[in-house]
């Protein structure tokens, strides 16, 4: 189920982050790549600018993404899923719920 994430949930959020960009090693130029992919640090950052929504199954976040309207546009950003729970429709629930959000003319994901 579709969750908007708290401040207390910053840990998890962060560990989803890094673990499903692992994925991405040797993918991204290595010179953008680095573990952890985010500190915690920018992840709080981040959180002070954003709304996170997260999915979780059985009281546990299993993807999140984030929710930032800007102006006249809408970005969507740090979509992650664990590898365990991928390719089961939850990171495009996500963005469905996400988009229904969204009240801007644009929307930006990246």
């Amino acid at each position: 189920m579709i969750r908007k994430c708290q401040t207390n949930d910053a840990q998890r959020i962060h560990f989803i982050i890094n673990e499903a960009a692992k994925a991405y090693e040797g993918v991204i130029p290595t010179d953008c790549y680095h573990q952890p992919y985010m500190h915690m640090d920018e992840l709080r950052q981040e959180m002070k600018r954003m709304t996170f929504f997260g999915w979780e199954v059985k009281g546990e976040l299993v993807g999140v993404t984030g929710f930032e309207p800007i102006k006249d546009v809408t970005l969507i950003r740090h979509a992650y899923v664990l590898s365990q729970w991928q390719r089961q429709g939850i990171g495009s629930k996500l963005l469905n719920h996400l988009k229904g959000l969204a009240t801007t003319s644009r929307l930006l994901v990246g």
